[in-house]
């Protein structure tokens, strides 16, 4: 690495100094690649070394899998130093998670049967608008405007969301009965819900401070993402005499369809008079070509932190400046063919056995993905195509694994998880929608608990129709999971799993070949070591960066050797941009810069998303270490055309975000030449 020790030392010592202040409030803010991970893991670190309780030191974090990650990496710092066993103690979950642990602590979930499930988006749309939708008969579209109004009136604070999406008072009155009962039956709360009733339940005086954790440090990672509602719960838990300590980068918010909001580390300092600010400055990641022109975009947004970021690649010995090209075509088939032909000149120019180092990243999935994979593929280059939230809300056989895998852990710990089953009953082929809600509807009129439904000796009388064989089929499928134990591997239970998914799952023919395939094809590319758990997890998980972070520590566990590793075949990676936080590349491609694309036709129509996706550009431009390839196409045909612009042609200009950055198109016809490619390769080499 030509970074160095100086330079690293340098940088490392800003990162010890944010660690160790002393301030009641601590915002650090770190940009892209300058070392936040780093620096919470040296702040607890320091924090136990001098004497902190480890038990009274809580650290949240935006995700499950980012939770997994921010462990290890703590036990990994600490392990050598005298604080290595206080390490493992302390507390590292979720917002929801804590919010629910407050909650049950206090006594305030006994309006469910069991500690409550935030429902995930596949299920919020294919059970619980549905649903809704039955009982208010309208459509799932209007059921789910209604239960999204409602939602954002709780993350955001503001009572009045509802009236402002135009909800009518009968809406309103069906919302709430329906929601009263069906998160009763079902044991499952909304994404924002959680959160605001510990918010609501403080405010209100129905929490105590006496009832909350005794919290001495708080620590939350990623505090961009935040909604209103989470920073009120975090000022409410931090108000007790604990020390706060928050972390993350407005410059990188692209949540806002989670109403995240970036004003709460901007104006930080406001909200907490005696707080401290540090700006980590110095980016590790990024070489100055690639870093300078994304700086210069970004600065376009007003009312945000300033960085002043400097790579630190341009003062190493040797310097590397990296290179940032930006391409021209006539139509979008021709740039995705000269991308492919790019991607196969850098493997064969020295990239090969390191595929995953190339990124591709897409703004828009129906529009660039399809054209993307059949020119990849026309080459016979290997590819992984966009992950994340796909996996489980796109596939009916990766979400039947899922419920599958959330049922036996449900049997094995104890931890009863409704939802699972109503997931797994969703799923079933044969039986639709209305089957289901009759079940539902059925248990409440029965005064049935729903998920105690599947383990009765027999299957009541009182059903009716096509309700009773669907009852019947979960009860069986249930009595093959139970004997599963979380720490059986996939290479144990994998047969098992195909199995249940061809014959009791999908039962007809051609479905259950298709469903068993479309399994047998993830499964292709998981470690056959890992076991159910960490399955589970990667599959909950809901970005690339938060199951790669499983991957790795899955094979970090099994200890996959180095000539093993060798042997496994490296893919280029196709990200969405949303997917690609928290990841880099050495070489990063993103096609598609153009207004309607990136910005899209709707961020146009509104400034707050022109300023969000100008963030999300300025995210995916610095996932690159040594090079980025923008580019836009004049035309778009077909099924793209009409995705873009409901007819068969599509003309786009070139993004403002280009004329931002300050860098000049270049038309090509063809893919990198040699000479670009030995370069690019040569700068890759001394990263």
């Amino acid at each position: 690495m030509p970074i160095t020790a100086a330079q690293k030392a340098q940088a490392e010592q800003r990162q010890w100094t944010a660690a160790r202040e002393s301030a009641p409030q601590v915002r650090l803010v770190a940009g892209p690649g300058t070392g936040k991970s780093h620096t919470i893991v040296r702040r607890v670190a320091d924090l136990l070394i001098n004497g902190a309780t480890p038990g009274n030191v809580y650290v949240i974090s935006f995700t499950r899998a980012t939770c997994a990650e921010l462990t290890e990496r703590i036990r990994a710092f600490c392990s050598t130093l005298p604080c290595a066993t206080a390490a493992t103690q302390v507390r590292v979950s979720t917002m929801h998670s804590l919010a629910l642990r407050i909650l049950r602590r206090a006594n305030l979930l006994t309006s469910y049967p069991s500690t409550p499930i935030m429902l995930d988006d596949w299920e919020q749309t294919n059970v619980y608008d549905r649903e809704f939708a039955g009982t208010l008969r309208c459509t799932p579209s209007r059921a789910a405007e209604i239960r999204l109004a409602h939602d954002a009136r709780w993350q955001t604070l503001n009572p009045q969301y509802v009236n402002q999406a135009l909800i009518t008072p009968a809406e309103v009155q069906g919302f709430n009965a329906f929601h009263s009962a069906r998160t009763n039956l079902y044991c499952c709360v909304l994404p924002g819900e959680v959160i605001f009733k510990c918010v609501d339940a403080l405010q209100q005086g129905a929490l105590q401070a006496n009832q909350l954790p005794q919290i001495d440090h708080l620590i939350v990672d990623e505090f961009q993402d935040l909604n209103a509602c989470d920073q009120e719960f975090v000022r409410l838990l931090s108000a007790n005499n604990a020390v706060l300590f928050v972390a993350g980068d407005d410059d990188q918010s692209i949540y806002s369809f989670r109403h995240a909001n970036p004003d709460g580390i901007v104006q930080f300092q406001t909200a907490y008079p005696a707080s401290a600010t540090h700006v980590l400055p110095d980016c590790f990641r990024c070489t100055p070509a690639v870093l300078t022109p994304a700086s210069r975009l970004i600065a376009y947004n007003l009312n945000r932190v300033t960085k002043n970021l400097t790579s630190l690649y341009g003062t190493a010995t040797p310097p590397i400046q990296g290179r940032m090209m930006a391409w021209s075509f006539q139509t979008a088939q021709e740039e995705a063919r000269v991308i492919a032909q790019s991607c196969q000149a850098l493997i064969n120019g020295g990239m090969a056995g390191r595929e995953d180092e190339i990124l591709i990243l897409i703004s828009n999935r129906r529009v660039q993905l399809n054209i993307l994979a059949q020119e990849l593929g026309n080459l016979g280059l290997p590819y992984d195509p966009p992950r994340g939230a796909a996996l489980t809300n796109e596939y009916e056989a990766i979400r039947a694994v899922y419920s599958l895998l959330r049922i036996a852990r449900d049997n094995a710990s104890g931890e009863e998880d409704y939802p699972a089953h109503r997931d797994l009953l969703e799923v079933l082929s044969g039986v639709g929608s209305v089957t289901a809600k009759g079940i539902a509807d059925a248990c409440i009129t029965n005064n049935q608990n729903f998920r105690q439904l599947f383990y009765l000796p027999t299957c009541p009388m009182w059903f009716s129709g096509r309700c009773p064989s669907a009852v019947q089929r979960i009860m069986a499928i249930i009595q093959q999971v139970r004997t599963w134990s979380m720490s059986d591997t996939l290479a144990t239970r994998n047969v098992d799993i195909a199995t249940l998914l061809s014959s009791q799952v999908f039962i007809s023919g051609l479905n259950a070949t298709n469903q068993v395939s479309i399994w047998n094809t993830l499964v292709g590319y998981l470690p056959a070591q890992m076991n159910l758990e960490e399955l589970l997890q990667f599959l909950a998980a809901d970005s690339d960066s938060d199951q790669q972070a499983i991957l790795d520590l899955v094979n970090q566990r099994i200890g996959v050797p180095p000539q093993r590793q060798t042997l496994v075949q490296k893919r280029i990676r196709i990200l969405t941009m949303h997917g690609a936080k928290g990841l880099s590349g050495k070489i990063v491609f993103i096609p598609g810069v153009e207004q309607g694309l990136m910005p899209s036709f709707r961020a146009l129509q509104a400034t707050g998303l022109l300023i969000e996706q100008r963030r999300l550009f300025y995210v995916s431009v610095t996932r690159a270490m040594a090079c980025c390839i923008v580019s836009h196409s004049a035309q778009h045909s077909g099924a793209q055309a009409m995705a873009l612009t409901q007819s068969a042609v599509a003309r786009l200009t070139r993004s403002q975000f280009l004329n931002e950055m300050s860098v000049p198109s270049v038309t090509r016809t063809s893919g990198l030449s040699p000479a670009e490619v030995a370069a690019i390769v040569a700068d890759v080499n001394s990263l």
